[in-house]
């Protein structure tokens, strides 16, 4: 039979025999938790082995029964409590750090017990949450395909070897030296595509110069407003970040601009020597989210998106005070919700966007 490592692409994350430490709960013992960094999805998993066949698997409440009339207890409510101290741990641990944008509360997890004493005879009761697997290919294809209503995505910005290393580090388990290499080999090759990107566009901001100062020279006829004011080429669009690519002064007012480009533009404005103290931080971090609020280009069908102004901030103040809530004193999307309505906009929550506000 084949293993589970096998079944599963390199974008699922397994993580085996974890201990999970959770302020106000006893240590968790979990068999296996599993990451989908491509879809954003989680699952805890309790693997077991009976000495008989499962003849009915219940749900919490109630004992599973094996073949000869055996009783035993129901790894459904042992996994039920791994989960909260695993999500309890993430919130604590994890988001923080890596996914400053996110909002604790809408943290989802998958739950499930694989246990190859579970055969198509096997009476499987409708269980409230989570799904009882008897087959390691039938758990493998949900990890690679089951997604979230709110998943838990990297923002730009963040990398993949970081977040794996903070993983193994909560769950007290090694990163073993393979897949290290492999994740920083990854992150290399992102690094060198942004900086021939970046390149390419200073190439191209100079070729444009260029041609002005042609048709400056050859008397291309301007009136008074154009020559005092020339148009702004438009360009395409640079990955994030795009500090190198355009100035920050130029770019709040370039229309061809992507979201994440023009959040970028009111951040750089206000981070200017102020990394020294947090409070200078915090008021800068104020100073930018107010202009984002009176950015109408931002204000989009789905709202402004909270999560998008957490990446871009989370590295201006990474260095000097660890993570946005630390600076902030509270969760990233309650201040800004808090901030816009100081200034007297009334924030809304945004149907199907849990990281988004919509403000009138």
């Amino acid at each position: 039979m084949a293993k589970l490592s096998e079944l599963l692409d390199d974008d699922v994350w397994a993580f085996s025999n974890c201990r999970v430490d959770a302020p106000g709960r006893p240590v968790a013992e979990v068999d296996w938790f599993f990451y989908n960094a491509r879809h954003g999805t989680l699952m805890v998993s309790e693997w077991k082995g009976f000495p008989q066949r499962v003849v009915c698997a219940a749900d919490t409440g109630a004992k599973w029964e094996l073949e000869g009339g055996l009783m035993v207890a129901n790894p459904v409510e042992q996994v039920s409590r791994q989960l909260d101290a695993v999500r309890s741990a993430l919130r604590i641990s994890i988001l923080p750090e890596h996914f400053p944008g996110f909002d604790p509360v809408q943290l989802r997890l998958m739950q499930s017990v694989y246990s190859p004493q579970v055969d198509e005879r096997t009476v499987i009761e409708r269980i409230r949450w989570g799904r009882v697997y008897g087959s390691l290919p039938d758990l493998a294809t949900v990890l690679s395909a089951a997604t979230s209503p709110a998943p838990l995505i990297l923002p730009d910005g963040g990398t993949r070897l970081g977040l794996a290393a903070a993983l193994c580090a909560l769950f007290r388990t090694s990163l073993p030296a393979d897949v290290k290499a492999k994740l920083q080999g990854s992150k290399q090759s992102e690094n060198a595509s942004r900086a021939q990107r970046i390149s390419a566009i200073h190439r191209q901001i100079a070729a444009l110069h260029e041609e002005l100062a042609d048709l400056m020279l050859a008397g291309a006829p301007l009136d008074d407003h154009s020559a005092r004011h020339p148009a702004a080429p438009t360009l395409a669009p640079a990955p994030a970040p795009a500090k190198a690519a355009t100035p920050p002064a130029a770019t709040a007012q370039a229309p061809g601009l992507t979201e994440q480009q023009r959040m970028q533009a009111h951040l750089d404005r206000t981070f200017k020597g102020v990394n020294g103290s947090k409070d200078a931080a915090a008021k800068a971090l104020e100073r930018a989210w107010r202009s984002v609020l009176n950015d109408p280009h931002l204000h989009g069908d789905t709202g402004i998106s909270v999560s998008m102004f957490g990446a871009v901030g989370a590295p201006l103040v990474k260095q000097h005070h660890g993570s946005l809530p630390k600076v902030l004193g509270m969760q990233l999307r309650k201040w800004c919700v808090l901030q816009a309505r100081a200034v007297g906009m009334n924030p809304l929550d945004v149907p199907g966007q849990p990281s988004n506000i919509r403000v009138r």
